[in-house]
């Protein structure tokens, strides 16, 4: 029964007295008048147009955008114009001299990692970082070297460079071309140097053109336990590539699917070839970065103005020991060797087509990761993702033409950048400063620099990195796909080949969205007695005899259009098993949508005789309510299902009400011939406003 009375400031309530299950009454008073989905869109003025970029006046060049563009494309103006001098000069000056104690022994030491020399990773640690400071938006980033690029690199050059004929050697034993990590044979050096610089040119080139497009979205699309097991699997390798540098072992060049395994079978077979003098530098460079980094550091670090830079200090106590002690000659221990002094030239890398697919690769997780950090250490501030992406490729692109691997954030640099309170991106130009000063004048008095110290230093800035294997507890706990991508990408970036890691865990990440976009709850809805509240149904729900209120969490596409169909009718009713009573025909049930859309084409109230569908309950079903609040996505399998539905269920004489449908469900619908199959009539803004039309029906 519905009854509708004035109220005293003239307005119409409406009270509607709904009939439940047996003897229950159920009141409900609605402050409004029911409304269509047509009806409320009318009254917003609102419109369905997905085309917001399609009118050419929204595409105007004037001065003052143009102006604007440019101040976007270069931060570094806006920086020079409010600073201030007195309050962020000591602070970036502190913080980018701090920076600079990390980013030369780094430089060496994932110099010698990308399988090049020393000298390269300074390079990477001086032009990257300047032309970061033009181009960037985060003061807290530390562009330059990281040692998951310099692995990447190594195995991109090593893939792609072979030794040369006249340097006597063979492919299969890396002993005839380098020595104790250092290649002797320089045009084989800058050939692998060039194919590198290569690889940051298409690196750079990319991530450009994917900041002028504005494709900083990307980013959204690397999950954080993906992000985590990939850098847990560059740990392990990069661990494992400096083991025989750090005990004096040399093994063969190791390649292809199981190298990991390989890599530490011939480590035990050539075992008894280990530098005793390599084993004792490398274990007090580990005592004494544990005692410095993590205890000292760390219990001290409110009183600490900066971290004691132990890795400089190890780095030029290292150099002195070795140089006065005379540890090469004495002990065989291998050090670094010349270290040629100023900055090269500009010349054209060597672009192979062969490189440019893993180039994509580092391309993306250049990206995946120093944006990432870049959100860690700078909350307080909202990220443009799209001009860091300019930033990082105009970093890769420029570094190219001297001689640069491919460029990205450092995990350590950054958190003491932010650490240390920096407050622009010129804190990179002292930083800077530092490494063109060891270029030009001081590189050669650290060429007596032990490699086990740089090697050791590898493997303590990133040792950390292991301890993310702590999070497989928490995220069996609360997501055992999450924890699926986590394993497997480890499991096969460490049986298999680094590279796998990747395609493994962003394959599985895709299948596994897929595969639970299919496992998305479905159920029927009712009323909890006494509220106005529509929840999954119990026995405290309750609904008019005629109406079934059906709802599927997850979006209406391929993967998920025929199971929406299947539920709806094992819940709702199967309109298909119906017989109509003039020709006993039946839809068959195998039928699939390909065929089934005859229907669509040909069923109509005017050619078919009506028959109510009987419910779960034997009551007869008129109406079967959608959910759509959870249509997110709706591609053309899914308009054509629901057509599908709706002809079915109408042809025996339900009608099917859609209920809160999504803005871009409704503008499918507006596109496409659905909206005139459902009717207009049949959509509605809430379960309340189809509840009225059923219950007046009734």
């Amino acid at each position: 029964m519905t009854e509708i009375q004035d109220k005293e400031d003239g307005s119409l309530e409406k009270n509607t007295t709904i009939q439940c299950l047996d003897d229950l009454t159920e009141h409900m008073t609605l402050i409004r008048h029911p409304k269509t989905q047509g009806t409320l869109d009318d009254v917003t003025e609102k419109k369905y147009d997905d085309n917001k970029c399609g009118n050419i006046e929204n595409c105007t060049c004037t001065r003052a955008n143009s102006l604007n563009y440019l101040l976007v494309l270069f931060p570094i103006i806006g920086v020079l114009r409010r600073y201030n001098v007195k309050e962020y000069l000591l602070k970036d000056v502190v913080s980018g001299l701090s920076n600079a104690c990390l980013h030369f022994p780094q430089g060496m030491a994932f110099g010698i990692l990308s399988s090049l020399a020393p000298k390269y990773g300074l390079y990477t640690s001086f032009y990257p970082v300047v032309l970061y400071v033009i181009f960037g938006t985060c003061p807290s980033v530390s562009f330059g070297t990281n040692a998951v690029i310099a692995l990447f690199t190594a195995n991109l050059v090593q893939s792609h460079v072979t030794l040369p004929p006249w340097s006597g050697g063979s492919t299969n034993n890396s002993n005839n071309s380098t020595e104790s990590g250092r290649i002797n044979d320089e045009e084989f050096l800058e050939a692998k140097a060039a194919v590198a610089a290569g690889s940051s040119f298409i690196v750079g080139v990319l991530l450009l053109a994917w900041g002028l497009l504005r494709f900083g979205f990307i980013a959204s699309y690397m999950s954080t336990p993906f992000i985590g097991s990939f850098t847990t699997t560059a740990t392990i390798h990069i661990i494992t590539s400096q083991i025989p540098k750090s005990i004096g072992v040399r093994i063969p060049s190791v390649s292809g699917p199981g190298k990991l395994v390989k890599v530490f079978i011939e480590i035990f077979k050539n075992i008894t070839t280990a530098n005793v003098g390599s084993i004792i530098t490398s274990i007090i460079c580990i005592i004494t970065l544990v005692f410095f980094k993590d205890f000292i550091n760390e219990k001290f670090k409110s009183k600490l103005y900066m971290p004691i830079p132990i890795d400089l200090i190890l780095v030029i106590c290292g150099t002195i020991v070795s140089y006065f002690g005379n540890l090469k000659s004495k002990f065989s221990i291998p050090v670094v060797g010349e270290i040629s002094l100023g900055i090269p030239p500009p010349t054209l890398p060597d672009i192979r087509t062969g490189i440019i697919g893993d180039s994509v690769v580092v391309a993306i997780i250049v990206f995946v990761l120093t944006i990432s950090m870049a959100k860690v250490c700078d909350t307080k501030n909202t990220i443009n993702a799209d001009q860091e992406l300019v930033a990082y490729g105009m970093s890769n692109f420029g570094g190219s033409f001297f001689r640069c691997f491919p460029s990205c954030v450092a995990p350590p640099r950054t958190i003491l950048l932010n650490t240390m309170g920096a407050k622009t991106t010129l804190n990179g130009l002292f930083s800077a400063l530092v490494i063109l000063l060891i270029l030009l004048f001081l590189g050669e008095y650290f060429q007596y620099l032990p490699i086990p110290v740089l090697s050791i230093m590898v493997i303590m800035a990133v040792k950390n990195l292991l301890l993310q294997f702590r999070q497989l507890p928490r995220l069996w706990k609360i997501n055992k796909y999450d924890f699926t991508v986590w394993v497997a990408t480890v499991i096969s970036g460490v049986f298999i080949d680094f590279p796998y890691a990747l395609y493994c865990g962003i394959g599985l990440s895709i299948f596994l969205v897929v595969f639970q976009s299919q496992k998305g709850k479905v159920g029927l809805f009712g009323k909890l007695a006494n509220e106005e509240l529509y929840v999954e149904e119990s026995k405290n729900t309750v609904l008019p005899s005629n109406v079934k209120i059906f709802k599927m969490e997850s979006s209406l596409f391929f993967a998920t259009a025929e199971s929406f169909r299947e539920n709806l009718y094992k819940l709702a009713g199967d309109p298909r098993t119906v017989k109509k009573d003039s020709e006993e025909v039946s839809i068959s049930v195998d039928e699939r949508p390909s065929r089934d859309s005859k229907v669509n084409e040909t069923a109509s109230s005017d050619t078919l005789e009506y028959k109510p569908c009987k419910g779960d309950n034997n009551t007869e079903t008129k109406y079967v309510i959608i959910d759509c609040s959870s249509f997110n996505y709706v591609d053309s399998n899914g308009v054509s299902i629901m057509s599908l539905v709706v002809m079915e269920y109408r042809a025996v004489g339900i009608k099917v009400l859609l209920v809160r449908c999504t803005t871009s469900f409704l503008g499918v619908m507006m596109r496409s011939e659905l909206m005139k199959t459902v009717g207009e009539e049949n959509v509605f803004p809430d379960i309340v406003d189809a509840i009225n039309l059923a219950v007046s029906d009734e």
